[in-house]
């Protein structure tokens, strides 16, 4: 592969990141890369690497998802509420994301057929779910889930836990239906050029309420793995978790212009954003840095982005100019007397 194209793969300018950073801590404290806390690290990473995958097919729509950690919270006290009083775990499961889903497409609804914009809307919904989680516990953590809940946090598989494996296996399931499809295709036309996606026939709106439906279906299974990894939830669970989640999508190369990106970049900026804040305690760092480092990591992401997008958008001009200059441009033949004579 040529290096210009190496760099073009966003996805692969994020793993030299988080080769470099992971690197760097290890020359700190050597138990940094210790393979024991690597997968720890991972087993961190699977709740936000789901709301991440989630937040970054709504931002390829050009929209955006702020409530989904309010999301995750409403619809984790449902399940939790299901499996203190003995619901079957299969039927908790379907009925938790199936919530997800509706809450999802509240918001789909409210901005494509609503015209409420995206970030409105969401904000609204944010409050809204948060709100509706604390009638539903009145400010009391919800506990006694059943052990054999909880085991699944616990079950191994190839040395990675279980819970790796199923986030991983999403992921990829969604990376394929969104490259390979054709719905998958009508998701980044909506985000690129949404008029012109509708000319050409993709309907628009259903692919934006389509896109926050699954953004609140991946919402509720963060917070089904919530009860596994915790064992409780109260009302206070995911609070500010939805600007990580953004933060790891566009640090994974997803676009808030819309249009372009992918999953898999997506779990790999959450995967970094886990390994940023993980870090700090090999470092020496207090705990209440967290979300200034991760701000800074964003602004960075955020300017860098803008300016490899300028540059790419630079070279994409010249070279279509290159190879089709205006008629201005062409310099007109000019009549002499030799020209006349010949």
């Amino acid at each position: 592969m040529k290096l210009p194209a190496f760099f073009k793969a966003r996805e692969m300018v994020t793993v030299m990141g988080i080769v470099v950073f992971g690197a760097v801590v290890g020359l700190v404290d050597p138990n940094f890369l210790d393979p024991n806390n690597l997968a720890r690290v991972l087993n961190s990473t699977v709740i936000l690497a789901l709301l991440t995958a989630g937040v970054a097919v709504v931002i390829m729509t050009k929209n955006i998802d702020v409530s989904v950690g309010s999301t995750m919270a409403l619809t984790a006290i449902v399940g939790a509420i299901m499996l203190r009083d003995g619901v079957p775990i299969p039927i908790v499961v379907v009925v938790t994301l199936a919530l997800g889903a509706l809450l999802g497409a509240v918001n789909g609804i409210g901005v494509a057929y609503g015209h409420v914009p995206s970030i409105v809307m969401t904000l609204g919904t944010l409050g809204l779910y948060r709100g509706a989680s604390f009638l539903i516990t009145g400010g009391y953590s919800i506990e006694s889930i059943p052990s054999e809940y909880k085991a699944i946090a616990g079950a191994d598989l190839l040395g990675l836990p279980v819970l790796v494996w199923l986030a991983a296996a999403i992921i990829i399931g969604l990376g394929l239906l969104l490259g390979r499809t054709r719905r998958g295709r009508h998701v980044y036309a909506t985000g690129d050029n949404a008029e012109g996606a509708r000319l050409i026939g993709v309907r628009v709106n259903g692919i934006v309420v389509g896109a926050f439906a699954l953004s609140g279906t991946l919402a509720a299974s963060a917070g089904l793995v919530f009860l596994s990894q915790i064992g409780s939830v109260s009302n206070q669970a995911g609070v500010g978790i939805e600007m990580r989640a953004i933060a790891a999508a566009v640090i994974g190369g997803v676009a808030l212009t819309g249009g372009s990106g992918s999953v898999y970049g997506a779990g790999l900026g959450a995967f970094f954003i886990t390994l940023v804040t993980s870090s700090m305690s090999f470092l020496g760092v207090p705990g209440y840095w967290t979300d200034a480092v991760i701000g800074a990591v964003l602004l960075l992401a955020l300017f860098t982005d803008a300016r490899v997008r300028a540059a790419l958008e630079a070279r994409r001009i010249e070279a279509r100019y290159r190879r089709n200059p205006p008629p201005d441009a062409i310099p007109e033949a000019v009549d002499t007397p030799e020209g006349a004579a010949r």
